[in-house]
Parts: structure tokens; C-alpha cells; sequence
């Protein structure tokens, strides 16, 4: 058990059964940079809450695998002798399972130059091709394509470190222009109706210098029925809240421009 628990501390949880692609038919719709980029070598940079992400050779791509394994019913529920807390369990994991999902069809379809994404792979297919990756302990991995889920995206700098390092520089007007890039992002997807569930921000948003990413693609969704431009004003609000929020603890002289920039954007419907 100290070995194995040892390993998966090495291992920063990762582990290929982990990935493993959800029992759902999938094409392959990839052009042919994606195609180039996946013959790389992948290493182990980090996790978040729902993907463990590698970075490329080139340091131009990452490759993100989602945790279908939370979506799966364990073992030990599977054999329970209550029927009705089996069947809330399962209830619960299909219905994550569905949004996650759902989330990634629409950042691929709708959202795709917002989020910096080139291909995704959440099902099965019939591809021959391997995934190269290296963990966080140095061992080497040759992952089915066909059996594995992942998005690649573009690699970009986080946002928010770039925003605090202007701060520390007092360059103030590169921190208003990195707040405007964030807002102009948020704008865009929620002029297309679609919500953000995850409040998180400080690592959810990418930024080239110019334009702004959101580099979290496991939450999004939209509310069947809701007339657009109120969709477009809570999604835009669901998402600044939480930047108030830090701003107020953080860098208070920031928050009054935030707050008249983001007043003009609802308004201008």
C-alpha cells in the first residue's frame, strides 16, 4: 500500500485507466496541424479539477485529459444492497457525465477560437494513431487514440499572472487592456447565449497579448428557453462576479474601471 500510494503521489493521481474514453461513437474532425501536433511527445505540467494537462515539445500545445473516471460508478457502489442509493449514485455520475459532455460539443462547435481548441476526442473511434505523454514520475505512456479521451488546445499564458505582473510594474494601462481582453472574451461567448458554471478564473483564462482565452472547457452549458439577452447578462455577470470579488481584496484601485467597463457592456445589448 506505501508503494502504491507513494507512485500516485508521483504520479500527481494520473493514471491511463483514469482517461479512459466514455462508451460514445466519435469521428475524428481534426485538420491537419491538430494531426501534426499529436505525433508529439507530451509531458506532465499539471491538473486541475477535472483534466490532467501536458505540455508539447514545441511548447505550442496542450494536451488535456478529462477524468471520465468520475463519471464511472465504482466498484463498491456497484454491489450495494440498497437499489434506491445505488440508483441516486448512478443518477448523479450520468448526469455530470451528460453535462461534461455536453460542454465539450459545444466549445468544439460553437466556442472554438474562443477557447483555443483544435481537436477533441471524448468518445471512441476507430483511429490507429498513439499519444506519446510522459507523467509527472518520468514514465513514458502510449495511449490508443481510440480508447482515450483529450482536447488539444493552444498553449497560452495565464491571464491573471499576466495581469498581476503588470500591477507589480505599475503599468497600468496593459492591466486595463488584460481586463478589457477577459471581458471582450466573456462577451463574445455569452452574446452566443452560453453560461459558465465554474466560477474559478485565476487559471481558466488564457491570454496571447492581445486577445484573451478561455482555456477551461468542462463547464459550459445554456438554460433551455431563456431569451438571449437575458442569457448574454447573466452569463456575463455569473463570470465577473467572482474577478469583483478578487479585485476588492487585491488590487481595489482596478475595481472601478472593471466596474464601469462592465456596466457599458450590459448596456450595450
Amino acid at each position: 500500500m506505501g508503494v502504491g500510494n507513494g507512485l500516485y503521489w508521483l504520479k500527481d493521481g494520473f493514471s491511463s485507466r483514469r482517461i479512459q474514453s466514455l462508451p460514445y461513437p466519435v469521428e475524428e474532425d481534426w485538420n491537419d496541424e491538430a494531426k501534426e501536433a499529436l505525433k508529439q511527445t507530451f509531458t506532465y505540467i499539471g491538473r486541475g479539477r477535472q483534466c490532467f494537462a501536458f505540455g508539447s515539445e514545441d511548447g505550442k500545445y496542450v494536451l488535456k485529459f478529462p477524468r471520465t473516471d468520475i463519471y464511472k460508478t465504482p466498484l463498491w457502489a456497484q454491489f450495494l444492497p440498497v437499489h434506491t442509493y445505488r440508483a441516486r449514485i448512478e443518477k448523479d455520475h450520468k448526469k455530470r457525465e451528460n453535462f461534461v459532455l455536453n460542454s465539450f460539443r459545444i466549445s468544439f462547435k460553437e466556442l472554438k477560437e474562443q477557447t483555443a481548441l483544435l481537436a477533441t476526442h471524448i468518445g471512441q473511434s476507430s483511429s490507429k494513431q498513439f499519444l506519446h505523454i510522459v507523467d509527472a514520475a518520468g514514465c513514458k505512456h502510449e495511449l490508443p487514440v481510440a480508447t482515450t479521451s483529450f482536447v488539444l488546445q493552444y498553449k497560452r499564458p495565464i491571464l491573471m499572472k499576466a495581469f498581476s505582473q503588470a500591477i507589480e510594474k505599475g503599468e497600468r494601462k496593459e492591466a486595463e487592456k488584460i481586463l478589457d481582453a477577459m471581458l471582450a472574451a466573456i462577451n463574445e461567448r455569452a452574446s452566443k447565449g452560453i453560461l459558465n458554471r465554474d466560477r474559478s478564473f485565476l487559471r481558466n483564462y488564457g491570454y496571447d497579448g492581445e486577445k484573451a482565452y478561455q482555456i477551461d472547457v468542462g463547464s459550459f452549458y445554456r438554460v433551455p428557453d431563456m431569451p438571449l439577452e437575458n442569457a448574454r447578462e447573466k452569463s456575463i455577470r455569473d463570470s465577473v462576479d467572482p474577478v469583483q470579488e478578487w479585485l476588492a481584496k487585491k488590487h481595489p484601485e482596478m475595481l472601478p474601471y472593471l466596474n464601469a467597463h462592465l456596466e457599458a457592456l450590459i448596456c450595450n445589448k
